[in-house]
């Protein structure tokens, strides 16, 4: 009896709701344990998260940096070119005007350099230029031109007592049936011979009018070609010194 009246409910009781609140204060340690360590190692990332941000920003920032210093740079590189080109093209402009002889000139000259002329001999020529001198009056002469058409002789020019001879072939004229006729057709273009007394010949084609020069007998001989009387080309020539 004595044994079974020592036994209390109420302590037994007590006994359970002290392990009951001691395991839950237990698990409530372990998830505050649970949830610091999660706090912590999330904020150690974002702090590394952070640190890697700002690192890459001031690399941007100094990448910006570098980049305004080159647009900088470029900028007053452009500004010099331009003016230095401004100022080339105002050079270029005193120097070879846009129009008139200078400009003719120039292109010629370029041409003769470009067709594989040496500077030096243009350079020669240019110096020993000068204007015609002892020239003699313009005086005309003519000549038939050989045709398809035309059996005749052969019909020559001559200047300055022989120095200079001229021949010519040009396209037979058509009447209007359609057929030829002896004399030439100054509208198509006709081939023109210079010969000189020393044998050197020199072959021109064109249409009329037309120019030429050259060298003979130690003159220069200046010759302008038209259309003469039916079946003549009409040759107004005169010399002058040379050099």
């Amino acid at each position: 009896m004595s044994g079974f009246g020592s036994y209390n409910p109420r302590l037994r009781y007590r006994a359970r709701e002290r392990q009951r609140t001691q395991l839950t204060l237990a698990a409530v340690m372990v998830l505050a344990a649970v949830a610091f360590t999660a706090f912590w190692l999330g904020r150690q990332h974002a702090v590394y998260q952070i640190g890697s941000l700002s690192a890459q920003l001031d690399e941007s920032r100094k990448q910006i940096e570098n980049l305004e210093n080159d647009i900088t740079k470029m900028r007053a590189d452009t500004q010099t070119a331009t003016m230095r080109f401004d100022q080339l093209q105002e050079q270029v402009n005193k120097d070879l005007p846009s129009d008139g002889p200078m400009r003719d000139l120039v292109a010629l000259l370029r041409q003769q350099l470009d067709e594989g002329m040496s500077a030096e001999r243009l350079s020669f020529l240019l110096r020993s230029a000068r204007p015609p001198q002892n020239c003699t009056d313009p005086a005309t002469r003519r000549f038939v031109p050989k045709t398809p058409a035309y059996t005749g002789s052969n019909s020559i020019a001559s200047f300055g007592e022989g120095a200079v001879k001229i021949t010519g072939t040009g396209q037979s004229a058509r009447n209007k049936e359609g057929k030829e006729e002896a004399w030439f057709d100054s509208t198509q273009a006709i081939t023109v011979t210079y010969v000189s007394a020393d044998g050197s010949t020199e072959t021109k084609t064109g249409t009329l009018p037309m120019q030429h020069s050259m060298i003979a007998s130690g003159r220069e001989y200046r010759f302008t070609l038209s259309e003469g009387e039916k079946s003549f080309v009409r040759v107004t020539f005169d010399s002058c010194d040379y050099p």
